[in-house]
């Protein structure tokens, strides 16, 4: 028994029961309005002793016609069956409130002999059916929700599995490309190696221990993108000229990690590629309930820069965490590359 009873979903027999409890008190309500207090009694009693009637003619439908019949295309049976069920229920709802409410309750609304003919019958059964549409149409509308919301859970949850993934992926990403760069540095600047070992540390200490909520602050996210771009400015020396400009205040604003960092890689990656001479322009200003990130990118002489997936992905992690609220442009040329994404707080 202890069994059986765990396999009992509670909140949804507690909603059939309110919604049957709404339906016996409205209908007694609306068939007794004007009337005296013995009619409202008289009410209640007929749609209190004839509920089991609605209630077994109603789930019979919707939990076994429907699904067995009318959803597996078999309409001639669906429509077969629903005939005989309204027959059937209207005949035992006549028999049931004649001989134990009206009969008891108010001889004067009893049935004369001979009520149970076709004509009352199709009448009182088709006049039945108000509540099983009722009931059809909010069951249908509950499923409907409820698919709506899982699929809304499951693309959420995908989402978050995603941007998860991504940023387990983005670490060693950059970690990788770090130690690669290190390498070609130690290779033809054995004296600034020392120093760019040490930087690189304590970069790495703040971005793979500082970064792991969600949101961030603001004045975190700063301190990475500077040590990023002062590991490379010292490793490249002459060849990369990189220029950060910060107007916020830093400490009343979250950001997504690392949400700069991705695109300043790919770029710095075309500097050690290329023997050629870079700027860079990162620009941070905002408000209380605006924040701008700019980050621009170019050479005198061409580079071939192209776009990638880091725009896409961006855009649905401040989807994510600033949905509606945010906006990332892109633009891009043979010799220069240009991202401004705006927060809206």
């Amino acid at each position: 028994m202890k069994r059986v009873g765990k396999n009992i979903d509670k909140p949804e027999v507690i909603l059939h029961a309110v919604f049957w409890l709404v339906w016996v008190l409205a209908f007694t309500l609306i068939q007794s309005l004007g009337f005296g207090i013995d009619q409202y009694f008289i009410w209640l009693m007929y749609y209190l002793i004839t509920l089991p009637v609605f209630v077994a003619h109603t789930y019979l439908i919707a939990y076994l016609l429907v699904p067995q019949s009318f959803l597996k295309g078999k309409y001639f049976l669906f429509g077969f069956a629903l005939f005989v069920f309204l027959i059937v229920f209207s005949i035992v709802e006549l028999i049931v409130s004649n001989e134990l409410v009206f009969k008891p309750f108010a001889p004067e609304k009893a049935f004369a002999p001979g009520y149970l003919n076709i004509k009352n019958i199709i009448i009182s059964g088709i006049g039945n059916h108000y509540i099983i549409l009722v009931f059809l149409a909010i069951k249908a509308g509950r499923t409907w929700y409820t698919a709506k919301t899982r699929q809304d859970d499951l693309v959420q949850s995908n989402m978050e599995t995603e941007l998860e993934i991504y940023r387990y992926q983005l670490q060693p990403k950059l970690v990788l490309s770090l130690i690669e760069e290190l390498e070609q540095t130690a290779q033809s600047q054995n004296e600034t190696t020392p120093g760019l070992i040490i930087k690189i540390s304590n970069f790495l200490n703040r971005f793979l221990y500082e970064g792991e909520d969600e949101l961030i602050p603001l004045q975190l996210e700063v301190k990475l993108i500077e040590e990023f771009l002062d590991i490379h400015k010292q490793a490249l020396g002459e060849r990369l000229k990189s220029n950060l400009f910060v107007h916020t205040h830093l400490k009343s604003c979250l950001v997504p990690p690392f949400l700069l960092l991705p695109f300043l890689n790919d770029a710095i990656k075309l500097v050690y590629a290329c023997n050629e001479t870079f700027e860079s322009t990162v620009l941070i200003k905002g408000d209380k309930k605006y924040l701008l990130f700019s980050f621009t990118f170019w050479s005198e002489k061409p580079f071939g820069l192209t776009g990638n997936k880091i725009a896409e992905i961006t855009r649905k992690r401040l989807n994510y965490s600033f949905p509606g609220k945010f906006r990332i442009e892109e633009n891009m040329d043979e010799n220069f590359r240009e991202l401004i994404i705006e927060l809206f707080q």
